[in-house]
């Protein structure tokens, strides 16, 4: 008898470990990011910034803390994101929104970098801005952030596919 009392004390490790293990998952699991079935178009002179909103349908209500944003091209791609004289960044948007501009203060109470802050989906809104100082055609997948949101962390693609011409 008090052989099983002595394993019957033990139950609770394997019970510990699995709720332990559940919750790492869950926290590595957040819930995806919207996408959109559509491709965004821009143009810009060389040299010039351009801005394009990242929209999505449905309204979302979440904080995420951006930690990188991450852009890669399509197979279909003229140019690739190591071109000479090419920046493609991820801005915020606070308060406002745009479909596609070159000076976004306009339309945003603050513009700031993506990296680094939070984005408050429904409130806020993601922009991606390309310059380039030579002419390049370029077909981006949508942006990979890897983000926090409340406990949960995770990597995920966010938004349309983009086109960008910069004409020379």
């Amino acid at each position: 008898m008090v052989a099983r009392r002595r394993w019957v004390a033990w139950l609770w490790l394997p019970v510990l470990f699995v709720l332990v293990a559940v919750g790492l998952w869950w926290m590595g699991h957040p819930a995806a990011l919207p996408l959109a079935d559509r491709t965004v178009t821009a143009s810009a002179k060389v040299e010039q910034r351009v801005y394009v909103g990242v929209t999505v349908d449905g309204s979302v209500d979440r904080e995420l803390a951006i930690s990188k944003a991450a852009f890669r091209t399509a197979g279909d791609s003229t140019n690739g994101l190591d071109a000479d004289g090419l920046e493609v960044e991820a801005w915020i948007c606070r308060d406002g929104a745009i479909s596609q501009t070159t000076a976004p203060d306009r339309f945003c109470d603050d513009v700031i970098p993506a990296e680094g802050n939070s984005l408050r989906l429904g409130n806020d809104q993601l922009m991606v801005s390309i310059q380039s100082t030579a002419a390049v055609a370029l077909h981006l997948e949508p942006v990979e952030l890897t983000f926090r949101d409340g406990l949960q962390r995770g990597t995920d693609p966010f938004g349309p596919e983009y086109e960008f011409v910069v004409i020379g």
